[in-house]
This record gives C-alpha cells, sequence and structure tokens, in this order.
C-alpha cells in the first residue's frame, strides 16, 4: 500500500491544479476542488514543490459538487465538472490576475463566462480509435477511454457519435472498417461534417460512407490518410450554400474548415475587438489607414476589421486558409482586405525593411499556443499604435507582453473569455497602446 499523506487543498493553481502543502512544500493535486481535505500519493516529488493524486477525500469541499460525466477523472478532457461553473469562473479569473500581477501593474480584467452554456457547447470534437474503444485520451497517457457521451459536445454532435458507433459495431463495418480507422473528427457549425482518419484504404470505405450518408448522419464526408492527404468521399454532394455564419459574416466550408468550437464565445471575442476599434475610431473621427492581421487563418477576425481600416493586410502561412480567406471576401463582398501566404516572420522581416514606405496603426495577432517568443521587438519596430494580441495560453501571453511593454506598449486592459467551459483553458484578449515616450 502507498503510503498517503494528508493535505488541506487552498486554491487552484494554472493547469487546474488544487494547491496545498506539506511541511511547508507546495503540492499540486489534480480534480481537488479548494476546501478539500484529501489523502494522497505523492507521484512526482521535485525540490521545491511536488505533485499528488488523490487516494481518499476525507472531508470534501463545500464547493464539491457531483460530476456530471462518468468518466470525469479519467478522461483528460474536463477539469472542473466536480464545482459549480460560478466557482470554476472565479478561480480562471484569480488564477490570471495572480499570474499578471507577477510582472505587470494590476489593470482592468475582466471575463466573459459562457453563462447557462457550460455544457454541450463545442461544435468540433476529435475521437481516438483504439478497436474496439472510440473516445478520447486518459489523462497524461495515449490510451483510449470509450466514450458513448461527451458532456462538453452539441447535442447533434451526440448523435453523430451515436449513429457511428452503431454502424461500425457491426458487420460488416466492425471488422473492415473500424479497424482501419485511427480517429474520427465530429462538426457541427450549420452543416455537419465528419473526418475519418484512415491508416489504410480498405475496399469498404467508400460504401461505409453511402451508409452514413443514408443514414442522414452528415452532410460531408472527408477521409484523412497517413500522408496527411484530405480526400472527399464521392457520395458526398456538394452544396452551393456551403457556408456557416459568425455574426453577419459568411465563411466557406471547403473541406474540413477549421471552426472555432464555441460559436458563442467566439462571437463575444468578436464583439470585444469591434467594440474597442469602434470606441477608438469614435474618439479619434476616422478609421485606421492600414490594419495587419498577423495569424489571420481564414479570416475569423480579419473580415471584421473591415469596416475600421481603409486597407487590411492579413498575414498566413497555411495556402488553404488564404484561398479560404479570399473565398470568404467574395462571399461578404469585402474589397479592402488582402491576404497573403507567408510565414509570418519571414512578413514581419520584410516589412520592417520596407517600413519608410508603408506603416501600420493598427496590428491583430492571434498565434498558436506557443506565441510570438523572439518575434515581438521586431513586432513592435513597425511601430503600430494599437495592438490586440488574442492568446490562447495565459503563460505565452504574459511571456510575450512583457516583451512588449519593454519595447514601449501599455497594457490597456484584457479581457478573457471562458471558451472552453469546464476545462482550464482560456481565451485571451490583450489591448496594448503605443506609450506617448516611444
Amino acid at each position: 500500500m502507498p503510503e498517503t499523506e494528508t493535505i488541506h487543498i487552498d486554491s487552484l493553481a494554472y493547469g487546474g491544479w488544487g494547491v496545498g502543502r506539506i511541511n511547508s512544500k507546495v503540492v499540486f493535486v489534480g480534480y481537488a476542488v479548494p476546501g478539500d481535505v484529501l489523502k494522497i500519493e505523492i507521484s512526482d516529488e521535485h525540490k521545491n514543490y511536488a505533485f499528488g493524486r488523490i487516494v481518499e477525500i476525507t472531508e470534501p469541499s463545500p464547493k464539491r459538487i457531483k460530476a456530471v460525466c462518468p468518466h470525469f477523472g479519467v478522461c483528460g478532457g474536463c477539469g472542473y465538472l466536480n464545482m459549480p461553473y460560478e466557482e470554476e469562473i472565479y478561480w480562471k479569473t484569480e488564477i490570471f490576475k495572480n499570474e499578471f500581477k507577477k510582472n505587470f501593474t494590476p489593470i482592468e480584467i475582466k471575463i466573459s463566462s459562457a453563462g447557462e452554456d457550460y455544457l454541450n457547447y463545442r461544435q468540433k470534437i476529435g475521437l481516438k480509435i483504439y478497436p474496439p474503444h472510440i473516445g478520447f485520451y486518459k489523462k497524461l497517457t495515449h490510451r483510449v477511454t470509450d466514450i458513448e457521451y461527451c458532456y462538453l459536445a452539441k447535442e447533434s454532435i451526440n448523435g453523430m457519435l451515436k449513429e457511428l458507433r452503431s454502424l461500425l459495431s457491426k458487420k460488416p463495418w466492425k471488422d473492415a472498417v473500424l479497424n482501419s480507422l485511427s480517429s474520427i473528427t465530429l462538426t457541427d457549425a450549420g452543416l455537419k461534417n465528419i473526418i475519418f482518419g484512415v491508416k489504410n484504404n480498405p475496399p469498404e470505405l467508400n460504401n461505409f460512407s453511402k451508409e452514413v450518408m443514408k443514414s442522414k448522419t452528415a452532410d460531408n464526408i472527408f477521409f484523412e490518410f497517413p500522408d496527411k492527404k484530405i480526400v472527399t468521399a464521392q457520395n458526398t454532394l456538394k452544396r452551393s450554400n456551403d457556408y456557416f455564419t459568425v455574426k453577419d459574416k459568411k465563411f466557406s466550408y471547403d473541406l474540413p474548415t477549421f471552426i472555432q468550437v464555441n460559436k458563442k464565445q467566439n462571437e463575444n471575442i468578436i464583439n470585444a475587438v469591434t467594440e474597442y476599434l469602434k470606441n477608438i475610431t469614435a474618439q479619434t473621427g476616422h478609421n485606421f489607414l492600414n490594419a495587419l492581421d498577423l495569424y489571420c487563418g481564414y479570416g475569423n477576425i480579419t473580415l471584421f476589421l473591415s469596416r475600421f481600416a481603409a486597407n487590411i493586410t492579413g498575414v498566413e502561412s497555411s495556402g488553404f486558409s488564404v484561398k479560404l480567406g479570399e473565398k470568404n471576401l467574395a462571399l461578404n463582398g469585402i474589397d479592402n482586405i488582402k491576404f497573403i501566404k507567408s510565414d509570418v516572420a519571414d512578413f514581419v522581416s520584410a516589412a520592417n525593411i520596407k517600413r519608410n514606405k508603408k506603416t501600420y496603426d493598427l496590428l491583430v495577432l492571434d498565434p498558436p499556443r506557443a506565441g510570438v517568443k523572439g518575434l515581438v521587438p521586431k513586432i513592435a519596430e513597425l511601430c503600430p499604435e494599437y495592438v490586440i494580441y488574442v492568446s490562447c495560453d495565459t503563460m505565452t501571453l504574459l511571456r510575450d507582453l512583457k516583451v512588449f511593454v519593454e519595447t514601449g506598449y501599455i497594457v490597456e486592459k484584457i479581457n478573457l473569455v471562458d471558451m472552453f467551459p469546464r476545462t482550464f483553458h482560456l481565451e485571451h484578449i490583450a489591448f496594448l497602446k503605443m506609450s506617448p515616450n516611444k
């Protein structure tokens, strides 16, 4: 029997860890709730801190609730199903504020919660397959937990999953198809799309897709092969209205388009950005001259900049996304945006060389989780008066904001958007302005 220790959980830390102390050493415990008294087993010990796993809940916190999902604590998807949503929002805000004040003067930080839509919000889920299991990875492993219903996914997506599980459990598909699949991605942002990750190309694959289409489980089916090549199923019908909407804009559904998982909160991000720009242009009495959107994708934010700037340039390294962006411009009749296929670092370096010919007074960036480490000084050399930084990672955002401040910018305010309720993840929008002394 492993040796156990008793710990009182005082707070939560970034990553969703419960925090307590044993003999003055900080211990991080997964799936703990502030107020819990726990018996834990130390799983990973370091000089100044340790990680522990719950062996027994000796005294449950008054805030602890029964998780709605039977897979909670095993599946690696959720972290906060064991506390009320209001408590989750409180701690997400506190965790960010505590991390922010380590390097910055406190400023206005507010959070956009999901309200009552903290379950069944995801427009997209990616399932792994390890026959006969179809589900998600167990926490911190590559072992698959069998999932019949995901409480974070839209009901329509759960309906798709139920139908696919039923088909794949029966002959001939169980033997002919299931063993050839590595993953299933389900999306529903207005049209239902399925992407089957295929390990090889079994003869029955297209017949199976016909069966799926006959059951009206999906509008479109795609196969993604090990070389990342994506093929449309032969029986998929091309439609003239293959697009989804975000607020008042249309976005093309050409092949398996990336979509934000939470439509409502994605629109809240756009609302925050456009309201900020609306206030600035109202104060100055004019629009921006040249706006630059780095890591723009297919134009999720870019399209909404069109009424605030005379000229907008979107920069994206994916040629597929650039082509989609151009289709989106045509869908919406927008003529003051230009998409450029380029590595962002290469574009910024070239733009600095040409800086005397063209300047950007507004810069928006929405980089991958890794942020823009090392690139901030070059971005700052473009001297945009305003910078809007959208980030999905607290630590890389704070790291990059510190460099922006060092190069002459002021962080005016930060909006947190709970894009991923019941997990520790957040979207952040940082609004920066060039210091008058720069």
